[in-house]
């Protein structure tokens, strides 16, 4: 096993949990950081004998306690994921998210250069593009228009102020696209989908929208992309989106998964499911990570939901 962790804050979390799995798999020691508000612990059990496994439950906002943890650990990269990333949460308490997303990524940061570390990985996200029916490259306009997509591009920003003063340093902006797979932490559309075709009884969905076109990324492949990224980054800040390059509606996933259990699948609208605000099309443009890594994650989006049903029990 390589001698020199990697942090990954947020451990606990969605995306968090599987970077962790995939270091240990790889044989990089990884130490998670989560102050498990949203965060689940039994996500993490699995490593938690592992020999190259550490974990701290602390706030990123704490930059004494993550300082000490990084001078004492002296990790070789940092991945931040540690965030507020549910919209409609974010958009109800606006300022806890400004002190997660913006506030908490300094402090991360800050303690990254008082020990030293030279890799840097940051989770952005495709919100901070404009609204585009086209895919999104990164050169592409930056106009976010919710709180979420706002504070990602202000941590974006640090993070360009932060190579101004250490140019030989390796940072990564990773715009993430829609995530799925197990170990979700947060009520988005698939595992409320789930939720509802487990509750049993007439599968009839209550849902929001399910017009909009989303690129939809197995997370097990984001995990293996985002340790790739680190690995072959280069000094200064590298923007790459994390897609497939493929969109696809709500709707017809909620087909493919009436495909996938053999019974028929019907919609209502739930007014208390529709946002005041929604893109009507998100998919991004992958060149970019193909050249960085040679590869993008799969698209084949009936194997991934097959794959997501089955870790359910949905299916057998």
């Amino acid at each position: 096993m390589n001698s020199q962790p990697w942090v990954v804050t947020g451990a606990a979390g969605f995306l968090g949990s599987h970077v962790v799995e995939h270091l240990l798999r790889q044989e990089i020691p990884a130490i998670g950081i989560d102050n498990l508000s949203t965060g689940k612990w039994q996500f993490l059990t699995p490593f938690s004998s592992h020999p190259g496994f550490q974990f701290f439950c602390q706030d990123i906002r704490d930059e004494a306690a993550l300082t000490q943890t990084f001078q004492r650990e002296r990790p070789a990269a940092v991945v931040h994921l540690a965030a507020l990333h549910f919209i409609p949460a974010a958009m109800r308490n606006p300022a806890l998210t400004v002190s997660l997303n913006v506030h908490g990524t300094q402090c991360v940061l800050s303690a990254c250069r008082q020990a030293g570390v030279n890799r840097f990985w940051f989770a952005s996200t495709a919100d901070v593009y404009q609204a585009s029916e086209k895919p999104h490259q990164e050169s592409g306009t930056v106009s976010p228009f919710n709180i979420y997509g706002l504070t990602k591009w202000i941590g974006e920003r640090l993070i360009q102020l932060e190579a101004s003063v250490s140019p030989e340093r390796h940072f990564v902006v990773g715009r993430l696209f829609n995530l799925y797979g197990p170990r979700e932490t947060n009520p988005h559309i698939l595992p409320e989908i789930i939720a509802q075709i487990r509750n049993g009884g007439p599968h009839v969905l209550r849902l929001g929208n399910v017009s909009p076109k989303r690129d939809l990324v197995p997370v097990a492949d984001a995990a293996r992309a985002v340790v790739e990224m680190v690995q072959k980054s280069k000094p200064g800040v590298t923007t790459v989106n994390v897609g497939t390059g493929f969109s696809v509606s709500m709707q017809e996933v909620v087909e493919r998964i009436a495909g996938l259990t053999g019974k028929p699948i019907t919609i209502e609208t739930d007014p208390a499911k529709l946002r005041p605000v929604e893109r009507q099309h998100l998919q991004a443009d992958v060149a970019a990570l193909r050249a960085m890594i040679g590869w993008s994650p799969h698209t084949d989006l009936s194997k991934g939901l097959g794959d997501l049903l089955r870790h359910e029990g949905v299916i057998p």
